[in-house]
């Protein structure tokens, strides 16, 4: 059965790669997250996430981690390796997983990153 886990080389990290994301990046507002983009310096799409205690307690944070990351590994939508830093909106707790498809999408397309 294939592992479901996101592997380290498709994630951000360190504080220094989150930075220049958060510096360099173009940044676009959706209904349930926000979407920070850069160039990725490598091959390949990258994605940190930032849930801060604002959005509620570690079961809460936990679990919009696991719905964004599930978004970003079932969609390949990216014209270009990017860097994505998304950080997550109350309203994702509640929204159907194909709500969240599509306005990650919308997203995306907002930020001339889509392929479409």
């Amino acid at each position: 059965m294939p592992s479901n886990t996101l592997p380290p080389s498709r994630r951000i990290r360190r504080r220094g790669e989150f930075q220049r994301v958060f510096d360099a990046g173009r940044r676009a507002h959706g209904r349930y997250f926000t979407i920070i983009a850069v160039a990725a310096p490598g091959a390949e799409s990258r994605l940190g996430i930032v849930a801060s205690k604002k959005l509620g307690g570690a079961v809460v944070r936990n679990r919009a981690k696991r719905l964004i990351r599930q978004v970003f590994r079932t969609t390949n939508d990216l014209r270009a390796a990017s860097d994505l830093v998304i950080i997550p909106k109350h309203a994702l707790l509640q929204a159907p997983i194909l709500e969240l498809l599509s306005d990650y999408k919308i997203t995306l397309r907002r930020l001339s990153l889509s392929r479409q």
